[in-house]
């Protein structure tokens, strides 16, 4: 545990320092954010110090528990401002959580009313879990003797070992892509009008696909068709894979097909939706767009931000916004859900399986990105896909057991899942808030972030004796 132990406690010594700069530059918060940069720091080093020396190395399974062990450390740090603050243990878990995972859902009410530092604090979080905490590891971890592509394996499934010379210089440039498209975004909310705090806030929350907002209103607020499309252009390019970026920065590749089916499918399910609000519904052709367009890019990039509410739409959009909920963004980005990828992959595969058995004797294969399908990606596809399905079901039900209605619990259990943030209903709603829903259902909401966001088998490979044997 050594090794672990050190490198647990040298995440908090980083962490603890934008919470100390997040305190100097805003205020309303002053003794819980010292206390708890006090504690976090005291800590950190404390780890580091009775775990240091010789060299460090890490075996295949010590990598899986630096990795489960890593978040739930970050999100154990990231409660302490909130519950020094005064909120209860549950709530403080939930929303630190729900921003180290970038899923977006919150139990806070009358956003307005709270300290700038709570809310920059929330926001961060949410750019550090997006993917600001996956390049530090990589960039740190091969300095200290340890393999970091492999812990990025562990979080990502894009295969990403063969695009660069080095797992840290694939830290460092996706780390300048997207400390580059953060800027970018504070930027052009900056000039068109937002506050330098709302600018900063909302920038980390859209680069990073979280969704935190530092109004109640969400991007509403800004009642802006201006910053509503720049919320739009800065999701998507959130959810498209940051190697995409490297490899055209680097080479001037931009052809991908995943990025291709998925601004595809984006458009498609956009335009459907805008000719259903105007026939509908009665809506004006460019009111129609705007809400289509925003809700969709929201839900599908796993944002979760709103500038309407779409479940008062009627039926239709309501079951609609519940499927895309899973679908997610692509491989590789900040986003969370299935992930388009898969939906591809899964596609080839019952095409294949359909050609079979129409010709028994024939030999057929499947490309993806120009490279050939192997039955064992298949096998990995169909797999995760049952597992990320089984464990909404059990999450969804375990909801109701704990007094939950059926649409609150089966959108809140997709919501946390997926990452996405807001569900459907009333409570769970684009304008809801999981302030009401009951105590134990906000702690099994917290663990299926986590299990949502590390693709589940990171931290149900614990539950195997296997993995125990020596």
């Amino acid at each position: 545990m050594r090794p672990i132990l050190f490198v647990n406690g040298a995440v908090l010594a980083i962490i603890s320092l934008p919470l100390l700069v997040i305190e100097l530059l805003n205020s309303g918060a002053d003794q819980s954010f010292i206390k708890a940069f006090g504690l976090i720091i005291f800590v950190g080093l404390g780890l580091m110090l009775s775990s240091r020396g010789g060299a460090i190395n890490f075996s295949h399974k010590q990598i899986f528990v630096l990795t489960a062990s890593v978040w739930l450390m970050l999100i154990s740090a990231a409660t302490l401002p909130f519950w020094l603050y005064g909120l209860p243990l549950a709530d403080a878990v939930f929303e630190a959580a729900s921003g180290i995972t970038t899923t977006g859902s919150s139990i806070l009410t009358d956003l307005e009313s709270l300290p700038h530092s709570i809310l920059m604090w929330r926001a961060f979080l949410q750019w550090l879990g997006g993917i600001g905490i996956v390049v530090t590891a990589i960039a740190l971890l091969p300095f200290l003797g340890i393999g970091g592509m492999q812990l990025f394996r562990t979080e990502s499934s894009e295969n990403s070992d063969k695009e660069l010379p080095s797992a840290a210089k694939l830290a460092s440039t996706t780390l300048w892509v997207y400390v580059t498209l953060t800027i970018l975004c504070a930027t052009a909310y900056l000039f068109q009008g937002m506050t330098v705090f709302d600018a900063v806030a909302h920038s980390f929350a859209t680069v990073s696909t979280g969704g935190f907002s530092t109004h109640s209103a969400s991007i509403g607020y800004f009642d802006s068709p201006l910053i509503q499309w720049t919320t739009v252009l800065f999701m998507f390019l959130g959810s498209i894979p940051f190697l995409w970026y490297i490899r055209a920065i680097r080479v001037r590749q931009f052809a991908s097909e995943q990025i291709r089916v998925y601004s595809g499918g984006l458009i498609a399910v956009t335009s459907v939706l805008s000719v259903w609000l105007v026939y509908a519904k009665g809506f004006g052709w460019s009111e129609a767009i705007l809400n289509s367009a925003f809700s969709v890019v929201s839900v599908v990039t796993t944002t979760g931000y709103a500038i309407v509410d779409y479940t008062a739409w009627g039926g239709f959009p309501a079951l609609l916004f519940f499927f895309l909920t899973f679908v997610g963004g692509c491989t590789g980005s900040t986003s969370g859900g299935i992930k388009i990828m898969r939906f591809i992959v899964s596609a080839k595969m019952i095409r294949q399986v359909m050609r079979r058995q129409i010709y028994p004797n024939g030999v057929f294969t499947e490309k993806y990105e120009g490279k050939k399908i192997s039955d064992g990606v298949f096998t990995g596809v169909a797999s995760f896909v049952f597992a990320f399905l089984l464990t909404f079901a059990v999450f969804s039900l375990f909801l109701m057991a704990t007094g939950m209605d059926f649409e609150s619990s089966i959108s809140a259990s997709a919501s946390a899942i997926s990452s996405v943030g807001p569900g459907i209903g009333a409570v769970v709603g684009p304008v809801g808030s999981y302030a009401s829903i009951p105590t134990l259902a906000k702690w099994a909401l917290s663990l299926e972030m986590v299990l949502g966001r590390l693709e589940i088998f990171t931290l149900l490979i614990f539950l195997t004796p296997r993995f125990w044997r020596s």
